[in-house]
């Protein structure tokens, strides 16, 4: 069903995707901590392979998890920045999304016992707990088997320097969104949406419409493939409307304004670690 969706989409509006200007993929933190999804993928099951090494050592079975998360989810723009190819082949990726969740489900979990918990995620003794740069608190105990498997993978230090990092790209997107140059961008594309015929407050609203109707949707398969169609066509306007206002470029420059603000010294330290640390896991896992 996504694939008929697809083709349709493509043949929308008769452009081609790749032609003409497009838009910026920005990230907060020069993209640091965005991760293409095979090398996510790779890290991942690296990872839960070492948590089950670690629990069978502890005399505990521990079954690898797959990372249920689809590329679509893991490559969506922050700042909700759409290019117009993805606009065309996939929406939002919200029903395709949805049709790739339902065709692959998340595994069921199994109760554990006491000790198998704790072996698996720490003991109190041994609780950390971090106050985050966007004002998150967040405590994972050192000597669990998932906090090793990281520190194993990525470094000693990963545990704290990954939400660290984390954190401090969520607090320049806070920023980036309460600034007025980028709300001012937003408006621009606000009346370009409004003039193409779907008006939007801001770059979330045609998500969450998308998101409304799918919850109705979900029955009826002719509902569902009519709110696919719909959602490619609205993303194709978004993105249209986001490469004539300059939007992307106007929340790059917003957002290199507010890093230079923001970051400090001891920020930019912590970001150059997080990508010490996965640039070694990458090399070594290809190695």
């Amino acid at each position: 069903m996504l694939l008929a969706l697809t083709a349709t989409g493509c043949s929308y509006g008769g452009g081609q995707p790749g032609r003409g200007p497009v838009a910026l993929d920005v990230r907060p933190l020069s993209g640091a901590t965005a991760f293409g999804y095979a090398d996510a993928v790779r890290l991942h099951d690296r990872e839960e392979r070492a948590v089950a090494a670690c629990m069978s050592s502890r005399g505990q079975k521990y079954t690898a998890q797959p990372r249920t998360a689809s590329a679509r989810s893991e490559e969506t723009n922050p700042y909700g920045l759409l290019t117009r190819e993805k606009a065309t082949q996939d929406g939002y990726g919200i029903v395709g999304e949805y049709l790739y969740r339902r065709s692959t489900p998340v595994p069921a979990e199994e109760p554990h016992k006491a000790a198998w918990q704790q072996a698996l995620t720490g003991t109190p003794a041994h609780r950390v707990s971090l106050r985050l740069p966007d004002g998150v608190s967040l405590r994972y105990s050192a000597d669990g088997c998932v906090a090793r498997a990281r520190a194993e993978l990525y470094g000693a230090d990963w545990n704290r320097v990954e939400p660290v990092t984390a954190g401090l790209a969520n607090r320049v997107i806070g920023a980036v969104e309460a600034n007025s140059g980028y709300r001012a961008a937003v408006r621009r594309w606000s009346l370009c949406m409004t003039e193409a015929g779907d008006p939007a407050k801001d770059l979330q609203a045609p998500r969450k419409a998308v998101d409304s109707r799918l919850r109705k949707a979900v029955s009826d398969q002719g509902a569902l493939r009519a709110l696919g169609l719909d959602e490619i066509r609205t993303a194709r306007a978004d993105a249209d409307c986001q490469v004539e206002t300059g939007l992307s470029e106007a929340v790059r420059d917003v957002q290199r304004a507010v890093e230079k603000r923001l970051l400090t010294a001891s920020d930019r330290k912590t970001v150059a670690s997080y990508l010490a640390d996965k640039r070694r896991a990458l090399a070594t896992g290809s190695a």
